[in-house]
């Protein structure tokens, strides 16, 4: 029986699909238990017909460095593709992960899910086809 202040390490992960972009919605803490999951769920949405990937991790409080490296080569992997990927909803203890990680640079971030969709379908090439 775990007790009251326990903290419980789980990940939630919804995936919908707004214009040809899928979306990932992730809720929990990503750790080295938990990353395997992202790492599928990302895999998933990213395989075609998805012409880019918003990730919004507004549910997410704490991503260790297993998580981080799977946002860099997620984020690597887009850029070499020509295709969007962009991160929305990061708390302040994500922001400064990412940043102690020298991710910053590489992630493409929007305050809001509106926003980092607005900025993926602009960005993305018509289903079928290739980023100019």
């Amino acid at each position: 029986m775990s007790h009251p202040n326990d903290v419980v390490w789980y990940l939630r992960v919804d995936h919908k699909t707004v214009q040809d972009v899928s979306v990932l919605t992730i809720e929990g803490r990503v750790s080295s238990l938990t990353v395997p999951e992202l790492d599928r769920s990302l895999a998933s949405a990213a395989a075609p017909p998805a012409a880019g990937l918003v990730l919004d991790l507004t549910g997410v409080d704490y991503i260790n460095s297993a998580g981080l490296r799977v946002l860099g080569d997620v984020a690597r992997a887009f850029a070499q593709a020509g295709r969007p990927f962009v991160v929305c909803g990061m708390k302040d203890a994500v922001t400064v992960a990412v940043g102690l990680a020298g991710l910053e640079g590489s992630l493409t971030t929007e305050e809001s899910l509106d926003a980092a969709l607005a900025r993926a379908t602009s960005s993305a090439p018509p289903a079928g086809g290739t980023a100019c």
